[in-house]
Formats: structure tokens, C-alpha cells, sequence
């Protein structure tokens, strides 16, 4: 819910009020900037103001995204032909026909070049009258048809990306609000520095927001309807301590936030100094910090304040960097450089953690629920091709370097078993071929439910367990981990969290292998202690991981 409170402000002009609206806090710190506008689903884009001389190219751009458009169109529609026999195709040659009709063409050219603006926006603008036309028609059957007509917009959205990066650079000091952020566009448009995010959804724990804390980045969330509440180029306050964000600030707020930004930072500065010593107990056991890690300079940062490794890096922002899987040689090269950074503290690299969704187009095949479906070790092993590709990139890669490697989602002995066999049958491929390859420990990652429950077994065939606390507290308490709405219901001290992960660290003690503790409860000084007892004489070889 937002609660909206309204002071006036007392400027020259008095044409605006201040706003303040509540909201979740996600990432902490205070940002003062313009608001930028994110829209799209699976391609997120704002409002770009072209000059004379770029119309041009943009329209060859939004013909070309036409093209490539109807072609992924006509291969779908064969396919579906196939599969399921003409009259389910009938659905894709009626969007073709869409992306066809001249009027509607012909209205988005008329925006580009009379509004000078990009096709992304173009395109959006343009749509969303005709949906809302759709929207007021009387007849059943045709009021529904704006359902295609969106689906056909997101298609040529996304072939306006051509399968490249959006290239989104932002102006100094924006501040981005969308419906969601996806982790891909975080990565891309914090190349250009934006001062923070606001959402209408997502949880403390949803990758965006994991990754917005490691990059300092404050972030809020909870706020619905937000994209109808403010406009790019507003003047705000995004206060990321108390979850609040303020419209059309007056000037003594402005005056206020600025002066308590300086004090913050003053403060990080005296905190951030490195840490002399190792970590340990009062009776001498050592406490190994590791971090999260998905960028480079994520564990620059990490490192300053004690971080010694890398105890889980997400290897599928590689997939959103590249926009699809990336090939052995871009991997081989990105784990390099990690592992390089990283030097004898290691770093464990986690196989893909993907979900079908992201990397199949067409909504047919999309999941009800995600978070249940064929993801992460499931859809390696469904798409086997890319995964034998990433094995033989992360061999070659641990080849003088010290790199582990994670299975993701983990829920039978019989997956690591069968991870194993592609390990050693790439393993023995490579020496054929006289190419150089490393011998990488094996973990396993614990975060389901059944996984805890033969917790013993798996650590029979693995050398160290990864116990992700995120997903495993959503799986247990069946709670969505980016649903906002339930937030309350996501308990980490629960009594069935507490007791799974002491059966994680008592097997880990009884097989004499380490356990790595993953996630945002490992992130936080709130939990140190009770995962410290609840190891037992396993704290001497316990790995701590998270946002050091």
C-alpha cells in the first residue's frame, strides 16, 4: 500500500507540491537525481529524444527490428505447424498480419519522425492507444485481441535489440523506475552510473536487488502504479534506509537529504578501511568471509573490507551480458579474469542458473511458475549441448587456476552423478586434444527441500556444499522470494529454516568436507552467530558468504 503525505512547497512558482510516498527499502543509502522511465518485458527501454540528423537511421532501424521480427514469426509459426497442427498456427499468422498492417506502421514512422524519438518508444506509444481502444470495445472476442496486439509489440521490441545489448546510457544522476528492473539491465545501465532504482515489485532477496546492494546502488520498492505517478525528468528523493521516495522536493528537503548524504558517506569511508588480520572467533576458530560476486568490481569493493574469494559467482549474468549463452571462448575468458582477481583466495563458480523463460521466446512455452519448472541443473541437462560447452570452458579455465564448481538447484544424488560423468567424459576430450585442462573441486548447492533431506548421500559424491539460504527459505516456507505481497511470510529465523540448515552443517562436519553459506542471511551480521553455533567444530573450516 502507499501512503502518500503532501507538504507545499513554498518555491516561486507554486505550481508543484512535495510528495512523499512509502515504499520497501531494499538497498540502502540516499539518491537525489531525474527520473528515467524503464518500459518493456523482456527488453527494457526509456524515451530517447533523437536529433534531425539520427531520424534516419532510426527508421532503418525499426524496418530492420520489422524483418527480423516477421522471420522469428514465420520460424515459430512452422514449428507450431509441426508440433501442434495448423489451427494453433493460426494464432502467429494473425500476428503476422499485425506486423503487416501498413496504418500501424505507418502511425510509428509518423512518431518517430514527428516526435523525434526512438522506435522503442515509438512503438510503445503507438500500441498502447490501440490496446486501449481494444479495451473499450463492447464485443467480447474483440475486446481480447489486444492481447495479440501486446504480444506483437513485445516481439518487435525485442527484435529491435537484435539479439545486442540495448546500449541504454543515461544521463548523470538518473535515478530509474520500471515496473521491475531484470539483473540484465542492471548490469547494462550501471556502466553509466545511476544514482538508484525504484520498482512497483521485488523482494529483498530477487537477483536485482542482491545485485543493486553489491553495487552500492540504494533501491526501493513496493510502489504500484509508479510509472503512472511520476515522469522522466522529475526532480526525487530516494531515501533507501527508511523506504521512501519524495516527488518534487522543496528546497530545505533537498537541503536536508544532501547534508545527511555527505554524513553517510563520511561514514563509509572510515568503515571501509581494510581489515588488519584474519577473522576469528574469541577462542580462535577462523572465520573465512567470502562474497557474491557477478562483476569484476564487486569484489574489488568486497576485498577492501576483508573479503578473502569468491564464494559464489552467478555464471548466468555472463547469459544476460551477452544477451544468450555466450561461447566456450567468451567463458573461458570471464573466468579467467575472475579467478585472476581472485588469486589464491579462489573463487566457486556456479553452472548456469537459468530458467526456461529466459532463454525460449515464444509465451507458449513460458511456466506458470518459474521457481518450480525446468531451471538451473535441470535445463543443463535438457540443454546439454551448452552445458558440455560450459564445463569444457570452466576446465580449461581452472587449468592454474583456482576455480570450483557449483550445480545449481540440486535435488538427488543421481543429478551430481550424472553432472560427473559430463565433467570426466569433457575432462578426457580435452586431453585428447592435448588441451590443458584443470581438475576444479564439485559442489553442490543446497536449496531444496528434498536435497537437505539426503543431505548425507550428496556429500558422499561432492568436496564441499553450498547451502543457499534464499532459495531454500522460499522452497520451505512457500513463500515467492520476489513477491512483495508476501514479504511478511519470508521468515529466515524460522524454526524449519533454522533446523535444515543445521542438518546442512552437521553433515558437512560428519563428512569432513567445508560448507559454504550463501545468500542474504549469510550477508548479515543478524545470523553470524547462530550459524557459528550451529557448526559446531566445523567453524574453523566454515565459509561465510556474502555481501562483505
Amino acid at each position: 500500500m502507499i501512503v502518500l503525505e503532501e507538504t507545499i512547497n513554498n518555491s516561486h512558482n507554486n505550481k508543484t507540491s512535495e510528495i512523499k510516498l512509502k515504499a520497501r527499502a531494499v538497498s540502502r543509502g540516499i539518491a537525489i537525481g531525474k527520473i528515467v522511465c524503464l518500459h518493456g518485458r523482456k527488453r527494457q527501454f526509456y524515451r530517447v529524444s533523437l536529433k534531425d540528423s539520427q531520424i534516419e537511421r532510426e527508421l532503418r532501424r525499426f524496418h530492420a527490428g520489422i524483418r527480423l521480427a516477421k522471420r522469428h514469426l514465420k520460424t515459430t509459426n512452422l514449428q507450431k505447424n509441426e508440433l501442434l497442427g495448423g489451427e494453433k498456427a493460426n494464432i502467429f499468422e494473425a500476428h503476422l498480419l499485425i506486423l503487416e498492417d501498413k496504418s500501424l506502421l505507418r502511425r510509428i514512422e509518423e512518431n518517430i519522425k514527428g516526435q523525434k524519438i526512438n522506435a522503442e518508444w515509438a512503438v510503445k506509444t503507438v500500441t498502447d492507444n490501440y490496446i486501449a481502444q481494444y479495451k473499450t470495445i463492447s464485443d467480447e472476442n474483440l475486446r481480447e485481441k489486444y492481447i495479440d496486439l501486446e504480444d506483437v509489440a513485445d516481439r518487435i521490441l525485442t527484435a529491435l535489440g537484435g539479439g545486442k545489448r540495448a546500449n541504454i546510457h543515461l544521463k548523470k544522476n538518473s535515478i530509474i523506475v520500471a515496473k521491475v528492473v531484470k539483473p540484465s539491465t542492471l548490469i547494462e545501465i550501471a556502466q553509466t552510473n545511476p544514482k538508484a532504482i525504484i520498482t512497483e515489485s521485488g523482494g529483498w532477496t530477487s537477483h536485482t536487488f542482491i545485485l543493486a546492494r553489491e553495487l552500492n546502488l540504494p533501491a526501493i520498492t513496493g510502489l504500484k502504479g509508479i510509472l503512472r505517478r511520476v515522469q522522466t525528468g522529475e526532480k526525487v528523493i530516494v531515501d533507501g534506509f527508511k523506504g521512501q521516495l519524495i516527488v518534487h522536493p522543496t528546497k530545505k528537503t533537498l537541503n536536508e537529504f544532501e547534508s545527511f548524504s555527505l554524513n553517510i558517506k563520511d561514514n563509509k569511508n572510515e568503515k571501509n578501511a581494510t581489515p588488519n588480520g584474519k577473522a576469528k572467533t574469541l577462542d580462535g576458530a577462523e572465520i573465512i568471509i567470502r562474497t557474491n560476486s557477478d562483476l569484476p568490481q564487486g569484489y574489488t569493493k568486497a576485498k577492501k573490507q576483508g573479503a578473502q574469494g569468491i564464494g559464489l559467482y552467478r555464471s548466468e549474468f555472463l547469459f544476460n551480458q551477452f544477451k544468450g549463452f555466450p561461447s566456450e571462448n567468451e567463458q573461458i575468458i570471464a573466468y579467467r579474469r575472475i579467478a585472476a582477481l581472485v588469486g589464491e583466495d579462489g573463487v566457486k563458480i556456479r553452472t548456469f542458473d537459468l530458467s526456461i523463460e529466459q532463454i525460449v521466446e515464444d509465451a507458449e512455452e513460458k511456466e506458470t511458475n518459474p521457481a518450480l519448472g525446468l531451471r538451473a541443473i535441470r535445463l543443463s541437462f535438457k540443454r546439454r549441448k551448452e552445458f558440455r560447452t560450459q564445463i569444457r570452458a570452466l576446465l580449461q579455465a581452472s587449468f592454474e587456476n583456482k576455480i570450483d564448481i557449483i550445480l545449481p538447484m540440486i535435488s538427488d544424488v543421481s543429478e551430481i552423478r550424472f553432472a560427473k560423468k559430463i565433467i570426466e567424459r569433457e575432462h578426457e576430450l580435452l586431453r585428447r586434444k592435448n588441451i590443458n585442462a584443470g581438475n576444479p573441486r564439485l559442489g553442490a548447492m543446497i536449496e531444496v527441500p528434498s536435497s537437505v533431506f539426503v543431505v548425507n548421500e550428496i556429500a558422499d559424491e561432492v568436496d564441499f556444499l553450498c547451502l543457499g539460504t534464499n532459495d531454500l527459505v522460499q522452497y520451505l516456507l512457500a513463500v515467492d522470494r520476489d513477491n512483495e505481497l508476501v514479504a511478511d511470510w519470508f521468515r529466515t529465523l524460522h524454526p524449519a529454516v533454522i533446523r535444515a540448515v543445521k542438518m546442512v552443517l552437521q553433515a558437512g562436519e560428519l563428512k569432513n568436507i567445508p560448507v559454504t553459506i550463501c545468500g542474504e542471511m549469510a550477508g548479515s551480521t543478524v545470523f553470524f552467530p547462530i550459524f557459528v553455533c550451529l557448526g559446531g567444530p566445523l567453524c574453523a573450516d566454515f565459509d561465510w558468504t556474502g555481501s562483505a
